[in-house]
């Protein structure tokens, strides 16, 4: 079987990171996902990779070392994370978020009410602690189809590198 590979390069191509954006990739491994729910691929077959990024990042250039590299468009995708208040009111999801929380609860010790930040990454909880919550929100994700050859010199076990490249606006 062969591998995907994703490699995202943070923040600015000419400048240094920490510009407060938002840009991941993954694999769509969803069950019920474009990919089917699979995470191992044959030659020649489509993949399709997930894009999220914050509203203050644009994709600047898509590359990869084998086969070509499409968008698709976009995919609304449910996403599940379980955030960790470690001494703090303060959370971060691991996507941005396309509106508010869907759905919240504590697991144990609650810190009450939760709030999603205009950064829609941040979470605010209501008082100061240590606690986690189990939240379910909407992403918007960027579609990109990398389609691998049959065979790379020869060989039909291979990586394939993707890599997007994105700027903080």
């Amino acid at each position: 079987m062969a591998n995907a590979t994703i490699r995202v390069q943070f923040g600015s191509p000419d400048g240094p990171e920490g510009t407060g954006g938002h840009l991941s990739a993954e694999v769509d491994s969803r069950p019920g996902g474009l990919n089917g729910g699979k995470t191992a691929f044959s030659p020649g077959e489509t993949v399709y990779i997930l894009v999220y990024k914050s509203a203050n990042v644009a994709i600047t250039e898509t590359i990869c070392s084998a086969g070509s590299l499409t968008a698709q468009g976009t995919a609304t995708v449910t996403i599940t994370d379980e955030l960790m208040f470690e001494e703090a009111d303060t959370a971060s999801l691991s996507v941005p978020a396309r509106s508010s929380l869907a759905s919240s609860v504590w697991y144990g010790r609650s810190l009450g009410a939760l709030t999603l930040q205009s950064d829609k990454v941040a979470v605010k909880s209501s008082v100061k602690g240590v606690g986690v919550a189990k939240v379910t929100y909407e992403a918007q994700a960027l579609v990109y189809a990398l389609a691998s050859p049959v065979s790379l010199n020869g060989e039909v076990d291979f990586s394939i590198l993707a890599l997007i490249k994105g700027a903080a606006t």
